[in-house]
C-alpha cells in the first residue's frame, strides 16, 4: 500500500484564460529563466502541491505527458523550415524529453531518479503504476508525480490527434502528488490495480464492489461504454468532468479532487483501445 502525502492541480478548459507567468508571480518571487509555458505550467503544478515545504533531497520525479512539449517542437520546425535558421539554444534544450521534470527539480531541490512518461492513453495510469511499484519494492522513499498536458492550437487539428471525434472541450493541466509508502500524515492511500482489464473484468469488479465506495470514470470512457460497464448496477457517481476539458493526465485531476473534496472510497476506471486500468483511492481521516 502507497500513501498520497500532498495534491496540487492548475486545471484549464479550452475556453478560459489562464496567464501561467502571472499565477507563478503570484506564488513564487523566484522567476525561472529559460523556460518556456509547457515548463512553466509544470512548475505552478508542482509548487501547488509542494509549496514552500522541504523535500527530502532524494525524492524521485516521475512526470508523465499525453503529447509532451508540442510548443517547443513548433518553434524548431518553423526555425528550421520556414525561417531557414538554425534552432535557438534555449529551445533546443527545453526539447529534451525530461527537461520540464530537470527545472522541477532544481526548483525544490531534489536530485533522485527523473522519469519522464509519455505516451497516447493511460499515461497517468502507467506513471502511477511505475511509482507504485518502486515504493512497494523499496526502490524509492518519497516520489513527487505529475502529469502535464498544454493545450494546442489549433483545437480541431489537436482533437484529431488525440482521437476527440465529439464535441467536447480540450484542456489543459499540471496536478502533482507526493508519494511514498508511509501512512503517518497521508491524506489517502491509492492503489493501482496492476492486471490490465477488459471490459468483462471491469463490469465483475464494479458489481462486486462495495456500495459505499464512489465510481469515476476516465475522459475516455464514453457515456456508452458507461452504460455498458455499470450494466445497470447503482454506483454512487464522483462527477469532476464538468470543470475538466479533455486532455491525457486529467486522471490526476480527477484523483485529486476526490481526495480534496471527497470522503470515503473511489474507483476510478480509464480505458484506451478496449484496454482498463483501475485505481483505488481511500482518503484517511484529517487531524
Amino acid at each position: 500500500m502507497i500513501y498520497i502525502h500532498k495534491t496540487g492541480s492548475v486545471n484549464r478548459k479550452e475556453g478560459e484564460e489562464l496567464d501561467v507567468k502571472a499565477a507563478w508571480k503570484v506564488v513564487s518571487p523566484k522567476m525561472i529563466r529559460r523556460t518556456d509555458r509547457f515548463i512553466q505550467l509544470a512548475l505552478l503544478g508542482a509548487y501547488k502541491a509542494v509549496g514552500d515545504n522541504v523535500l527530502d533531497k532524494g525524492t524521485a520525479l516521475y512526470m508523465a505527458s499525453g503529447q509532451g512539449n508540442l510548443a517547443v517542437f513548433k518553434r524548431l520546425r518553423d526555425q528550421r523550415y520556414i525561417h531557414k535558421q538554425p534552432p535557438k539554444p534555449v529551445d533546443f534544450i527545453n526539447s529534451l524529453s525530461n527537461t520540464a521534470g530537470f527545472y522541477v527539480a532544481q526548483y525544490f531541490g531534489i536530485y533522485g531518479k527523473n522519469l519522464n512518461v509519455s505516451r497516447q492513453g493511460l499515461v497517468a495510469e502507467t506513471t502511477l503504476l511505475l511509482a507504485q511499484n518502486d515504493l512497494e519494492l523499496g526502490k524509492e522513499q518519497q516520489i513527487l508525480v505529475g502529469g502535464v498536458d498544454e493545450l494546442q492550437e489549433p483545437v480541431a487539428f489537436t482533437k484529431r490527434t488525440l482521437g476527440i471525434c465529439d464535441e467536447r472541450l480540450l484542456g489543459e493541466g499540471s496536478n502533482w502528488m507526493l508519494l511514498s509508502a508511509q501512512q503517518e500524515g497521508a491524506l489517502a492511500s491509492i492503489d493501482v490495480v496492476k492486471k490490465q482489464m477488459h471490459a468483462a473484468d471491469v463490469k465483475e469488479c464494479l458489481h462486486t464492489l462495495d456500495k459505499s465506495c464512489k465510481v469515476a470514470f476516465g475522459l475516455r470512457c464514453s457515456k456508452e461504454m458507461i452504460d455498458e460497464l455499470l450494466d445497470g448496477a447503482e454506483r454512487e457517481r464522483f462527477v469532476y468532468e464538468a470543470s475538466c476539458g479533455f486532455y491525457e493526465t486529467a486522471t490526476l485531476y480527477a484523483l485529486n479532487s476526490f481526495i480534496n473534496e471527497g470522503e470515503g472510497e473511489l474507483l476510478f476506471i480509464e480505458n484506451y483501445k478496449e484496454n482498463f486500468r483501475l485505481i483505488k483511492v481511500n482518503t484517511l481521516p484529517r487531524f
